[in-house]
């Protein structure tokens, strides 16, 4: 009797990232060791010397390291670990007390048929919010949003998919961005937030493309169920969390959500004006949380019970985050970074002048591959780029418009990207149903994102 054959199923996102790290160790043995001479800015930001590029001697990662790399990429991921932690668990709290869920069953009542509307909204506020914020904070809104879908009549990818897509435009349009367009700016010697104009025009045009493409998939879902690339998994929302469509809300919900809405405010003051970093925001969900919990009646007990929960719900995340921590790690170790953003920086002078803002977007999208996080592109890559830009006819606006485009898009693509991983596990959205998903927006994007380039650069933006 023939053996049945066993059917091909997608990697793990575990073995995905362990893989990657294996082939960075690999390419630290082929790529030759390079590094940039680096300098310190008045205000104390080191940054390199696009001027002087030197090989140096070769340090390939041996492969027996991994694993105490690994356990390395734990230790330096603890920030954003902690951070989301606390986030969910404080969110958690807040979901506790149904106001959100009341919430969501008044949106509803409120819109009727016009539910596209509802999310459309949505996600146009979150998107605005997010300017300032950065997308990590959103990470604890995902439950929300999986209920308001599951309401709806939608699936999880229409949930997660309401908060992560929506709350990656304002980094990705970079108006407010302090990590690269704040960063990239003080480079150039431009005031903090140069340029938010024109950055403005592509916000709302990415922003709009984005809503239109969910809402195109969702409706798809709701005329027919199968058509979920979800269809057929486990739900992540069970049938208690949304038996009651018509919950009123109540004067203690009210108070909560009005608490909650005076602490989205505050949160965007303290993001915006006073560089709240993880510590900051941490400490402030703590207080929400445990203010939710006092306004509700919860008791002490509840409140920490419920914490734990929300707890439990990212320890998948968190691991991965971490993990993918080590890939850049790898490559630090290696001296390799400086050698790929010093070759990728040199094929500029083969790419044909209306193309040449497209091709460093391009350009930002291979070296985000090897350094996703928006601060660290900025200070190794916009000491390089600019002086290209500059010997192109190039304005410093548009090669930084680039690096918020090359950064933000792939974020929501590539494996390691801590906070994608963390909005997936949290939807229990598989990844590579993810990326059956996500590809055609990621086209779409790169195609509006190239022509608002050229635009720019032919008027000289």
């Amino acid at each position: 009797m023939l053996e049945k054959k066993k059917k091909w199923s997608f990697p793990h996102e575990f073995i995905i990232i362990v893989t990657m790290a294996v082939i960075a160790c690999i390419l630290t043995y082929i790529i030759p060791a390079g590094e940039y001479d680096r300098t310190n800015t008045e205000s104390g930001i080191e940054v390199v010397n696009p001027d002087i590029f030197n090989y140096v001697q070769g340090s390939p990662v041996p492969f027996w390291e991994i694993p105490m790399l690994l356990v390395q990429g734990f230790y330096d991921s603890s920030n954003l670990v902690f951070a989301i932690l606390i986030f969910t668990g404080s969110m958690q709290i807040i979901m506790a007390t149904g106001s959100l869920r009341a919430l969501t069953s008044t949106v509803i009542r409120k819109f009727g048929k016009r539910q596209s509307m509802a999310v459309a909204l949505i996600m146009f506020v979150i998107a605005v919010l997010s300017s300032p914020m950065g997308y990590n904070p959103f990470i604890a809104f995902v439950p929300v949003a999986l209920l308001l879908s599951y309401q709806l009549g939608y699936d999880e990818i229409v949930g997660v998919a309401m908060v992560c897509l929506a709350a990656s435009m304002g980094p990705i349009a970079g108006m407010l961005n302090p990590s690269t367009t704040g960063i990239a700016n003080e480079l150039a010697g431009l005031p903090l937030f140069h340029g938010f104009g024109f950055r403005l025009i592509g916000f709302f045009a990415i922003t709009a493309a984005t809503i239109a493409y969910l809402l195109s998939y969702a409706k798809k879902v709701k005329a027919d169920p199968t058509y979920s690339y979800v269809y057929g998994i486990k739900p992540s929302v069970t049938s208690e969390d949304i038996q009651d469509h018509e919950e009123k809300l109540t004067k203690r919900h009210i108070a909560v959500l009005s608490v909650f809405t005076v602490s989205l405010i505050i949160l965007v003051y303290g993001a915006t004006k006073l560089s709240w970093g993880f510590q900051e925001m941490s400490a402030f969900f703590l207080v929400l949380g445990l203010l939710g919990a006092i306004i509700y009646g919860m008791s002490l007990n509840e409140m920490c019970n419920h914490f734990i929960d929300g707890g439990k719900l990212v320890v998948r995340a968190i691991i991965l985050i971490s993990l993918a921590r080590t890939i850049s790690i790898i490559l630090t170790n290696g001296n390799i970074l400086d050698t790929v953003v010093h070759f990728v920086s040199s094929g500029m002078n083969y790419i044909p002048t209306f193309l040449q803002a497209p091709g460093m977007l391009l350009m930002h999208t291979v070296i985000n591959f090897f350094i996703t996080s928006g601060s660290g592109q900025a200070v190794v890559t916009m000491p390089v780029m600019l002086p290209v830009a500059d010997i192109v006819g190039m304005s410093p606006e548009t090669a930084i418009l680039a690096l918020n485009y090359g950064d933000g898009f792939t974020n929501l693509i590539f494996p390691h990207s801590a906070a994608l991983m963390a909005f997936l596990v949290l939807s229990k959205v598989p990844y590579q149903i993810w990326l059956k998903f996500i590809w055609k927006l990621v086209l779409i994007w790169y195609a509006i994102a190239s022509i608002i380039l050229i635009i720019a650069h032919m008027i000289g933006y």
